[in-house]
Formats: structure tokens, C-alpha cells, sequence
């Protein structure tokens, strides 16, 4: 499984039910407000990102980035340790 770091900005102080619902969905940890970690079968950074931008509008921004060594976190939300030690 390929893991990847996965961050957003959904401008005009708009939220979106349905890009959370779809990380949920993913599996997707949320390590911090408009960031995750994913662990994906078969998928690179542009195949996330193409995906994840059907749940964004045109004005807002998303970021994939594939890991391939352990992240280091300080303080993030809960569970994110937990994510990072069970994937690496």
C-alpha cells in the first residue's frame, strides 16, 4: 500500500461534508485541520489528487504527496502516532 500526506485549502471560509466524508470513507487519518495520511492500494500522488478534486470547488486547493520514509509529527490530533507507527 503506498501512503501518502494529503493537505487542503477550501477557500471563501466553506467547509465540505463531502470531501471529509470521502477521507472517512478512504480510511484517511486526519492528522490536523485540512491535513490527513493515507494508505492506499495502487495509487500515485496525480491518481489521488484527480480523485480528491471532484469533492473541491475550481477556487479551492489540494496537495498529494507520496511518503516513502517514516513522517515525523509533534502534537499533532490524536491517533496520529498510532497511524504513523501502524503504517511504518
Amino acid at each position: 500500500m503506498a501512503k501518502f500526506a494529503i493537505g487542503y485549502q477550501l477557500n471563501k471560509q466553506k467547509d465540505y461534508p463531502r470531501l471529509w466524508d470521502e477521507m472517512k470513507r478512504l480510511g484517511a487519518h486526519k492528522a490536523m485541520n485540512s491535513f490527513y495520511l493515507a494508505s492506499l492500494t495502487n495509487e500515485t500522488a496525480d491518481s489521488v489528487r484527480d480523485h480528491l478534486k471532484s469533492f473541491i470547488d475550481q477556487d479551492d486547493m489540494i496537495f498529494v504527496a507520496r511518503m516513502d520514509a517514516r513522517p515525523a509529527s509533534w502534537k499533532c490530533f490524536q491517533g496520529t502516532q498510532a497511524w504513523i507507527d501502524g503504517h511504518f
